[in-house]
């Protein structure tokens, strides 16, 4: 069964061993993520062309090691530099951005942002987005039944970003494909047409919040949202350029549009199905937060890893990595490491979760983590709240998966019992 070279010699595998594309995997991926963590920690992937590295240990390394990049140009296949003149306004925003700056750029960029994370502004997004998640409730009603991914999971993500960015409801389908087509622009599984495709169609966004930002810069007072505290912040004299926010902007969008689709869904999957947990949960709500990284944990929903590149020539693990090879942190699998977490296909959300990375680890954690998990507990209080007997139909949800999605694992189909019905009274 094993495949290892030598400890002198680079450790290959190729997707008999592992393939993220496989509807088997999509279903059901422990299985592949086990040998992988047992035998793989740390292998070249020939077909995807990529260092692939899966355990919890290896995963939180190397996302704290400054000798890997997130920036997608420091990858030795990505497009050549353009020349200034040639550049649009995304080439420029991720330019600017956290994931292509210096370290000591980066952290400028931080100290300039905070304001704008900040609790009282995340509180006011907390009380910004409850509405719009009765909302969707409220369009459910009394149903007999409902697929939790179009009643919930496509549309409280997108408004709620929307929301905090202060995108027009009207303009929300033009924004969730915004959010979608930049994540693409980045991702080394996906063929450069495409890519080149998906960053064209980001510039009308682009220009649309140029504009927004234009507006604010002119008021006497930015304004006291997200993006007034970007356009206000002041540290040692400096402010954040248009294309710093812009950048901002993209990488909030990108941790909580898109990817955040999957976080309701799987949350609900979990909980379903584990009864015992959900017990658990409505009778003791201290453990909401715990109970969404335990259930996001749990799932593991991402089908393609974190991706980081080589800024040298670089030994790791045992490993020589090229400069410009690319790395797949595939943390996915390291959420289901046993010998980081004990048993680790039980939901238990009194689990201890000292030291997770189910947000990241290192100087790129997760900048909306925080609106993450306010979309999740808000919807979960909801959901509790509104179907006290829910239970998944069929006791799998009908459970469908969207096969050729880029980078998640999603749940694009899971059917929810209600069972309001039977607690009405019947009629005399």
């Amino acid at each position: 069964m094993s495949e290892r070279l030598t400890p002198a010699g680079r450790i290959e595998i190729d997707g008999r061993i592992f393939n993220p594309y496989s509807k088997d995997f999509i279903r059901n991926p422990d299985p592949s993520w086990q040998v992988l963590l047992r035998d793989y920690p740390i292998a070249w992937h020939k077909d995807l062309q990529m260092w692939l590295i899966s355990s919890h240990e290896l995963c939180d390394r190397l996302l704290k090691d400054t000798r890997f990049s997130p920036y997608f140009g420091h990858w030795e296949h990505a497009p050549p530099p353009k020349a200034e003149a040639d550049k649009n306004d995304f080439d420029r925003a991720y330019e600017r951005g956290f994931f292509a700056v210096t370290n000591r750029e980066h952290l400028r960029l931080r100290k300039l942002t905070m304001p704008a994370f900040s609790r009282p502004v995340m509180g006011r997004i907390d009380a910004k987005i409850r509405d719009l998640v009765v909302g969707c409730f409220d369009e459910i009603g009394d149903a007999d039944s409902f697929d939790a991914y179009t009643a919930l999971a496509a549309k409280i993500p997108v408004r709620a970003i929307a929301r905090m960015v202060g995108v027009p409801t009207d303009m929300e389908a033009f924004f969730h494909q915004f959010a979608v087509d930049i994540i693409k622009c980045t991702r080394i599984n996906i063929g450069p047409k495409e890519r080149e495709a998906a960053m064209r169609a980001t510039l009308p966004g682009f220009e649309y919040f140029k504009t927004v930002i234009a507006e604010r810069r002119a008021l006497p007072h930015p304004g006291d949202d997200f993006i007034g505290n970007l356009v206000g912040a002041v540290e040692n004299g400096e402010r954040l350029d248009d294309y710093e926010i812009l950048s901002v902007i993209f990488a909030l969008i990108t941790a909580g549009s898109d990817t955040a689709t999957d976080l309701h869904t799987y949350l609900l999957h979990a909980l379903l199905s584990h009864p015992d947990q959900l017990a658990l949960l409505r009778q003791q709500p201290e453990l909401m937060e715990n109970a969404i990284i335990e259930c996001l944990r749990w799932g593991s929903f991402g089908k393609m890893p974190f991706f980081r590149f080589a800024v040298a020539d670089t030994e790791f693990a045992g490993q020589l990595i090229r400069k410009g090879q690319g790395i797949g942190v595939n943390i996915s699998a390291a959420w289901h490491d046993p010998a980081k977490w004990p048993d680790p296909t039980r939901l238990d959300i009194t689990r201890r979760l000292d030291g997770n990375i189910v947000f990241g680890s290192g100087a790129h954690f997760c900048i909306g983590t925080y609106l993450v998990r306010v979309q999740g507990s808000l919807m979960l209080n909801e959901f509790m709240r509104r179907y006290p007997d829910a239970t998944l139909a069929d006791g799998t949800g009908d459970i469908d998966y969207e096969y050729t999605h880029h980078n998640a694992r999603r749940i694009n189909r899971l059917i929810v019992r209600t069972h309001l019905r039977q607690r009405q009274p019947r009629a005399a």
